[in-house]
């Protein structure tokens, strides 16, 4: 081991570890991050696939409307033309059909606001898990910081870096002497 490399001290391994785990943080909170951004694809996809069966019962209701509007020309015509008896079949098609437009609007109305709330269930249960991964970070991120000691020592290495780095062939002998000396026993 080369006494002049100050990265074989305990320290050293130390800085080290503590690089390596706030690279480990940094990594897990990134992926996390990623997960965030998917799962908020995830309820985009689900609010389109609302918005399309929205827009299928408009379509239904269009139809709906479109065989009411013709069945009261027909049932108009045909009370004008025939009996009072085909009027009541024409009113009691329409009534079924405006029933059925109407359940299904019902329908799409509950669904909708069914996955409406699950969809705000999972958004919310997202943004906590998200909140909660922060504030851990945070918290192990600040557990792990670098105190004033540390600082000073690391300060006080990179001096005795420098003048080890400065000092003569000489000087640096007598400093490997001193290091070399057994203790002194009391």
């Amino acid at each position: 081991m080369n006494k002049d490399d100050l990265t074989a001290h305990p320290q050293g391994d130390f800085f080290t570890t503590q690089a390596e785990r706030l690279q480990a943080d940094l990594h897990n909170f990134t992926r996390q991050v990623a997960s965030c951004d998917k799962l908020i694809r995830m309820a985009n996809i689900s609010l389109n696939q609302i918005d399309g069966r929205i827009a299928e019962a408009a379509r239904v209701e269009a139809r709906a409307a479109a065989i009411v509007e013709t069945s009261a020309r027909e049932a108009s015509r045909l009370a004008t033309e025939a009996a009072t008896a085909a009027v009541a079949a024409s009113v009691a098609q329409l009534a079924a059909v405006t029933g059925q437009a109407e359940q299904v609007c019902r329908d799409l109305g509950r669904a909708h606001g069914r996955a409406a709330l699950w969809n705000a269930g999972y958004i919310a249960c997202a943004l906590a898990a998200c909140l909660l991964t922060g504030y851990l970070t945070y918290r192990i991120g600040k557990a792990a910081a670098i105190t004033p000691d540390i600082e000073r020592a690391v300060h006080t290495a990179q001096q005795h870096e420098t003048l080890l780095a400065k000092a003569t062939d000489k000087e640096k002998k007598q400093i490997a002497d001193i290091l070399a000396r057994k203790p002194k026993t009391k």
